[in-house]
């Protein structure tokens, strides 16, 4: 089979951790490695989905800006879902250039979680910004999408970092992946939020295993095992971090 496209990037998910992919992205495109097309889970779907209507790297940092985790809190709806999803909806209608996935201008495969078929679907067509929502909302945190009458929530409970989505229409693919294996020699606090961190930390990674050995380059730095997902305070380290990604050092070994 031909290979379409010479790059692709597959966004991996993790709520907060998203500004590193920002923060990666931003560096690529300074070094000239500029995707044909992307692929994106939960906050991966948000980034990859902002590159493929020709959004900057800054204007994706804009828009989000001023967004606060109390932002989520104000406007309480059922009581089988903690948070409401309408501000991050309503940034994405704010900031959104395209409304389908056929305005963009680069191929894009946005992957969200079917809860009646238990089986991931790739959306690649269609309204745009109902298949972010879709692929962010983290199943108990946030409400289920419904499209055409199914129900969806994160696509990162079937594929976490989407490489497979893309691998064979692409020559080289790279991936980031949010869930890099923490450091081994953490301390136990004995804590509810160490132990919940610790573990989706670790399932996240195993889970994402599959698609990263698909690619020929994975982005990942240990320090992002450090960050609460919902933490939004610290998203300019993260985004550091991602622009100085180890992981960029060894781009000639793509060549």
């Amino acid at each position: 089979m031909e290979k379409k496209y010479n790059l692709g990037i597959a966004f991996g998910g993790g709520g907060a951790r998203g500004y590193y992919h920002a923060g990666v992205l931003k560096r690529l495109l300074e070094l000239g490695y500029k995707p044909d097309i992307v692929s994106g889970t939960s906050a991966g779907a948000i980034v990859a989905a902002m590159y493929a209507q020709g959004l900057t790297v800054d204007r994706m940092i804009e828009a989000f800006r001023h967004l606060l985790l109390k932002d989520f809190l104000r406007s309480r709806i059922r009581r089988e879902y903690l948070v409401d999803s309408k501000p991050l909806r309503k940034i994405l209608e704010n900031a959104f250039k395209a409304r389908t996935f056929e305005e963009l201008d680069i191929p894009l495969k946005i992957v969200a979680t079917c809860l009646e078929t238990a089986k991931e679907v790739v959306f690649e067509s269609g309204p745009l910004i109902d298949a972010v929502m879709a692929s962010c909302s983290i199943p108990v945190i946030f409400p289920p999408v419904v499209i055409q009458g199914k129900h969806y929530v994160d696509g990162g409970v079937v594929r976490n970092v989407p490489v497979s989505v893309i691998r064979e229409k692409c020559k080289k693919v790279m991936a980031v992946n949010l869930f890099p294996v923490p450091a081994k020699d953490m301390e136990y606090t004995g804590s509810m939020r160490y132990i919940t961190e610790r573990c989706v930390t670790l399932m996240f990674h195993a889970s994402a295993s599959y698609d990263t050995n698909l690619a020929d380059l994975v982005i990942e730095d240990v320090e992002m095992a450090g960050f609460n997902v919902y933490d939004l305070k610290h998203r300019e380290e993260m985004f550091r971090i991602g622009y100085h990604a180890r992981a960029l050092k060894l781009l000639h070994k793509m060549e």
